[in-house]
């Protein structure tokens, strides 16, 4: 590790040491978390880089054409029945009485 982390950690886990009203014995507690917060703070500055093209990313066509394509519901709603394939009448509810 660099001592440039190193100091950022150490400056955090003070901070937090401070922020707890100084107890005793949590020095490896306050040590772990904030390494931990530098890392998550790290990491989010990169999710804000810009998208390279060429990236294997899909083609906006995708998107496009995504009403194109057949959904659950789209299944069978033109399909006859197998009980009138057969020749059967078809199926009437019961009279309410």
């Amino acid at each position: 590790m660099d001592a440039n982390r190193d100091d950022k950690i150490r400056a955090r886990a003070y901070q937090l040491w401070e922020e707890e009203g100084r107890p005793e014995g949590r020095a490896e507690l306050h040590w772990y978390t904030a390494r931990e917060s530098l890392a998550v703070e790290e990491s989010q500055e990169s999710t804000y880089l810009p998208i390279e093209t060429g990236t294997g990313a899909e083609p906006i066509e995708a998107l496009e054409n995504t009403g194109e394509f057949p959904t659950l519901t789209d299944q069978g709603e033109q399909q006859i029945p197998h009980h009138l394939e057969r020749g059967e009448k078809p199926l009437t509810p019961p009279a309410n009485n």
